[in-house]
């Protein structure tokens, strides 16, 4: 989480951002299709790793599935967002044609990991694959122009928290009562809060609009968090120290993903 200022004094629903705000992110870098171009694109690129991940944990998910019918009810909500994120990537995936079939890319067909016998062991395996999914997301960022990234971003996170929703003996923390989980997600929010409004500053135009619609979500999640508390709600900084300076409408990206990312052990905590 952004580190307060020691002198002064969620989470954004990932639904909403890869159904409606990845589109509007996405829509200079979908612009740039009309240039030409003398090689493979490497955002293309990219986006084929991405996919390419998404078909094998999927296809992952099912085997294990298959291979242990017990574990059905845990691994269909994930096995459900996972679906959602290729649609959304796929989306956003047009195959060159003609002088520029080149730029397409080629999708593999999906691949199934190999898993190991036992409820626990098939949990710690799809655990392990979901932390190199998020790592892989979380360096797409850099190389990816500011939409993908956030859409990237976005992926990221929300499989980091599927390898703690899929953790074979999730750790148990009985002295954490339910408003110390809601404190801390709601400290995470007033984080995220300053954060786009910060870099909702350096933005113009379309994804200006997009960071003022997560800001205004995290704005709301605030709220809610705060109306379903029976104690004194914990306040937010007058302001943080932020972990990307924003520059430019990339290193705002590369912000906005950090703040999602940092939302994310929040909720885990707030669910558990």
């Amino acid at each position: 989480m952004p580190e307060a200022v020691p002198r002064l004094p969620g989470t954004v629903s990932r639904r909403g951002l890869l159904l409606g705000g990845g589109a509007v992110l996405a829509a200079p870098w979908l612009a740039g299709c009309a240039a030409e171009a003398a090689g493979p694109r490497p955002d293309v690129s990219t986006l084929v790793g991405a996919i390419t991940s998404e078909q094998d944990l999927i296809a992952t998910y099912e085997a294990a599935k298959a291979a242990d019918s017990s574990l059905a009810r845990r691994l269909d909500p994930v096995l459900a967002h996972h679906r959602l994120h290729l649609t959304v990537l796929k989306r956003h995936y047009v195959p060159g044609s003609g002088r520029r079939a080149h730029e397409g890319g080629t999708i593999p067909p999906p691949h199934a990991a190999e898993l190991p016998q036992g409820p626990a062991e098939i949990l710690t395996a799809l655990r392990l694959a979901e932390d190199r999914a998020a790592a892989a997301r979380r360096a797409d960022t850099a190389k990816a122009p500011p939409g993908l990234a956030q859409l990237l971003a976005s992926i990221g996170a929300c499989e980091a928290g599927h390898a703690e929703t899929v953790r074979a003996h999730p750790p148990a923390d009985p002295a954490e009562s339910a408003t110390q989980a809601i404190q801390t997600a709601l400290a995470a929010e007033h984080a995220a809060v300053y954060g786009y409004g910060v870099l909702g500053g350096r933005l113009r135009g379309a994804l200006q609009q997009a960071a003022k619609t997560y800001w205004d979500a995290h704005r709301a999640q605030r709220d809610k968090l705060v109306s379903i508390l029976s104690v004194r709600p914990v306040a937010a900084a007058a302001g943080y120290r932020l972990p990307v300076k924003v520059t430019n409408a990339r290193s705002a990206a590369r912000l906005a993903a950090a703040l999602e990312d940092d939302l994310v052990p929040a909720y885990v905590g707030l669910a558990g």
